[in-house]
């Protein structure tokens, strides 16, 4: 993942047609059902482009391995995002690059990020909402791991923010904002 990339998060075939065409070289679906998975995959992958499945969103998927097997090896899907410890076990193990994905919402939430982490080893951690910008550095010194901050991201000033706060990466819906990858805007 490049960094300081905005990530478009996509929840259907319209806004994927924009993703395709944004600079960031990743995509984060966070919704779906199965039976559209190698079509929007394909899609990613004509426009050069690594996909990210939310794996606790997507409908007629479980978090278990067999799942997980058949989307990397069948779906050929790049990545998964998820806020359970196994899903990133399994997912490494059939060579997925993972991103966990925490709420911060008190002291205790930053513990059971960490924990995750320690367990799941994710590639990338996700932060939401936005506003959890402070604790990137105690997260990121934590567990290694490169911070992307999404939720809640609606204007530059969000990205930028973000950004300076220590983020690799934003993620967000807000397709005006797709544009801004690496200080580009259009």
């Amino acid at each position: 993942m490049k960094p300081f990339t905005v990530i478009p998060a996509v929840r259907g075939f319209k806004e994927l047609e924009k993703a395709a065409s944004a600079p960031s070289d990743t995509i984060f679906l966070l919704e779906g059902e199965i039976i559209h998975m190698r079509n929007i995959v394909e899609i990613a992958k004509r426009s050069k482009k690594k996909i990210f499945l939310h794996l606790d969103l997507i409908k007629g998927i479980k978090e278990d391995e067999a799942s997980i097997h058949y989307l990397a090896k069948d779906i050929q899907i790049d990545g998964i995002i998820s806020t359970r410890t196994s899903s990133l076990v399994h997912a490494k193990k059939y060579g997925l690059a993972t991103v966990q994905r925490g709420f911060l919402i008190d002291s205790h939430s930053v513990k059971t990020i960490l924990k995750t982490a320690e367990n799941g080893k994710p590639d990338y951690i996700e932060l939401l909402p936005c506003y959890s910008y402070p604790k990137i550095a105690e997260i990121k010194e934590g567990t290694g791991a490169d911070i992307i901050l999404g939720g809640f991201i609606d204007r530059e000033e969000d990205v930028v923010t973000s950004f300076n706060a220590g983020a690799i990466a934003v993620s967000t819906s807000k397709t005006q904002l797709w544009a801004y990858s690496r200080g580009i805007t259009g």
